[in-house]
């Protein structure tokens, strides 16, 4: 009876260990499984995310965290452009500002006769400086322009996070991927996910310096008033003016009297005839002597 009980308990134990096995071995399938389909599963949702990140972004901002673009174009006039262009550079300096470009032409002397110019300064000293150089010349054009970009910088803002999540989801679902499949689309995933936060990020710097430094173009002209020249050719236009109007005048008479010459000769020998019948007729009659 006791060899029965042991052979029996033998038998259960190979049984239980047999049923465990095959468990084991059958979660350890699904396990297997289960990974796969999560890592197809990540792959498509962080593809789908990255798709449409981006889209219907709505933002609120307040009033004083505007975002504005401001810009001038300001033409001037000066006899001594050199004189005006060291106070501009003054000007420059006194509002904390920047030159951009700066192109100066001269004449065959060497001294300024025009220049154009583009100057950057800080938003909040944008009025301040367009009213300073305003003041350095005569001025011939003025025009100022504010663009609002609040709702473009937040929206790039937005979509430069939203890109840099689904890349570093991305990258995580990389370091997983086993199949050679899965490693080839997300490396074409990543690439094209990191040209557009590239592209997003050259937008974002470009709208962070517009909205940051204003910009104000500045034309330079030298004028037309220059004393001693005007003085020289008014003396000269004065002697000119004269001799043309003397000129005119010895010409008018002559014609006058070349004119009037035939016309006097015909009339004198018209009235030469009857100024002498005239003159016979009222003659005093002699009186006769006494006899």
């Amino acid at each position: 009876m006791a060899g029965a009980v042991v052979a029996g308990l033998a038998v259960l134990t190979a049984c239980s260990d047999g049923i465990g096995s095959s468990d084991d071995s059958g979660e350890s399938s699904e396990t297997g499984g289960s990974s796969e389909r999560n890592l197809d599963t990540g792959y498509r949702g962080v593809a789908e995310n990255a798709a449409v990140s981006g889209q219907d972004i709505e933002t609120s901002v307040a009033v004083d965290d505007r975002k504005l673009i401001r810009t001038a174009t300001i033409e001037l006039e000066s006899d001594d452009v050199d004189t005006l262009l060291r106070d501009l550079d003054g000007v420059v300096v006194l509002h904390r500002g920047v030159f951009d470009t700066k192109d100066v032409r001269t004449d065959d002397d060497g001294d300024a006769e025009s220049a154009s110019l583009v100057i950057r300064v800080p938003v909040d000293r944008f009025d301040a400086t367009v009213d300073a150089i305003a003041q350095l010349g005569t001025l011939v054009r003025e025009e100022t322009s504010t663009e609002d970009v609040t709702t473009r910088v937040a929206d790039v803002d937005a979509r430069v996070a939203s890109a840099q999540r689904s890349i570093a989801q991305l990258q995580e679902l990389f370091g997983r991927a086993e199949r050679l499949r899965d490693v080839i689309a997300l490396e074409s995933e990543l690439a094209r996910r990191q040209a557009d936060l590239e592209s997003l990020q050259a937008q974002q710097r470009s709208l962070s310096r517009q909205t940051t430094l204003s910009t104000i173009h500045v034309s330079v002209a030298r004028g037309e008033v220059e004393t001693e020249d005007e003085d020289r050719a008014g003396f000269v236009d004065g002697l000119e003016s004269g001799w043309s109007g003397l000129v005119a005048f010895v010409r008018g008479t002559t014609h006058v009297v070349g004119l009037l010459l035939p016309l006097g000769a015909l009339a004198l020998i018209v009235a030469a005839p009857v100024w002498l019948l005239v003159r016979r007729h009222h003659l005093p009659s002699r009186s006769r002597p006494s006899e």
